[in-house]
């Protein structure tokens, strides 16, 4: 009997997206977390109304297929952390925890109560899916430790009090741990599909630009879209960090319906996007800030050899950055204002034409 190969009859269409759905993916959420830009929201939001609503997206994602995986990362005002996972923290030994309250409680009791209080004040759930009581426990801890730990010269930039935050470090600290869960760059294929989701609060990025645009660029290049979920006023960086990397940006106008847009505009991962339909963005600011005041320009100077932007030409004639130093009478011509040479235009004589003896009207002379 002849052996009966059925290979050749398997349709191999699109085999390789199938096997991209397939993949686990890895959500890795920042969470800006400075306390400036959370007080001068408006309409109000509270930082604690924003964090039960990521929770809730959070296990959302995890629960989409057993394997997912998560990761949440603070960008605070001098310093990032991680809030899931904890570094040295084992969470697979990790025993669940009894809601019984005392030995002589009864099970009758226990099924009618139903959840007693956990840390922080999270109900234990005798019916939570224990990976969820993990994240949610481990992420209102760190972020609590973190706020408590917070003083008034950490969030003061130059003697007053700025909503600057460390988010180029965050998207850095991202892109290494993506990195390092996926093993690197590997001939067989990724391992996992990864994405990073920013909820940002702040407005003032400009001072992070060149280090903003470097992980913007390794995000693109590990192929890793970045999702921003914008509250308050838009930022030009994080703009582009969606466009370029193919992620969604979103401007929350009504941030207390957060669980909404989380739920619908940034839940499908890049997978799952290609058979949806994704918001995008109407318009686009691709400026740049200078390197000089941290200002974002329309029209800048631009040295040649490090490629820094300056609003203005350097007044010792040399670049800060990388002490090139400029013909002073290429200089001189850039401090000349240009002149706007006018010209009168004359107005267009309108010329009679002559009538032709053809277009002429004929006269009839009536007979006698």
């Amino acid at each position: 009997m002849n052996a009966v190969d059925g290979s050749s009859h398997v349709p191999q269409v699109g085999f390789a997206s199938a096997l991209e759905e397939e993949l686990p993916s890895l959500l890795v959420l920042i969470l800006d977390t400075s306390p400036l830009g959370w007080g001068t929201q408006s309409p109000p939001i509270s930082l604690h109304e924003a964090v039960a609503s990521l929770l809730i997206f959070i296990n959302s994602h995890l629960a989409l297929n057993h394997s997912n995986e998560a990761a949440v990362i603070a960008s605070h005002t001098n310093c990032i952390k991680y809030l899931y996972p904890v570094p040295g923290e084992d969470y697979s030994t990790l025993a669940p925890k009894s809601t019984a309250t005392s030995g002589t409680e009864s099970s009758e009791e226990m099924i009618t109560n139903g959840q007693s209080n956990g840390e922080n004040g999270i109900p234990n759930d005798a019916s939570m899916y224990r990976q969820f009581r993990v994240v949610n426990e481990s992420v209102m801890k760190q972020l609590e430790l973190l706020l408590l730990g917070t003083s008034t010269s950490d969030i003061e930039h130059n003697g007053k009090i700025s909503d600057t935050t460390l988010i180029s470090g965050a998207l850095s600290t991202s892109l290494a741990y993506i990195n390092r869960l996926a093993g690197g760059v590997n001939d067989n294929g990724p391992k996992l599909r990864a994405r990073i989701l920013v909820v940002s609060v702040c407005s003032d990025l400009a001072s992070q630009y060149v280090s903003i645009m470097n992980c913007i660029f390794a995000a693109q290049k590990m192929k890793v879209p970045i999702d921003i979920c914008k509250i308050g006023n838009d930022t030009v960086f994080l703009q582009q960090a969606a466009d370029t990397t193919g992620g969604v940006y979103m401007h929350l106008e009504h941030p207390r319906g957060m669980i909404q847009y989380l739920m619908t505009a940034f839940l499908p991962d890049r997978a799952l996007r290609k058979h949806l339909v994704i918001p995008t963005q109407s318009s686009i600011d691709f400026r740049a800030a200078c390197f000089c005041h941290n200002r974002i320009v329309d029209i800048g100077y631009v040295c040649n050899i490090c490629l820094s932007i300056y609003c203005q030409p350097p007044a010792d004639g040399s670049c800060a950055i990388c002490d090139t130093i400029f013909d002073p009478k290429e200089l001189a011509d850039l401090l000349k204002k240009p002149v706007v040479v006018t010209t009168t235009v004359p107005k267009n004589k309108t010329k009679k034409k002559k009538k032709k003896d053809s277009d002429a009207t004929p006269n009839f002379t009536p007979g006698p």
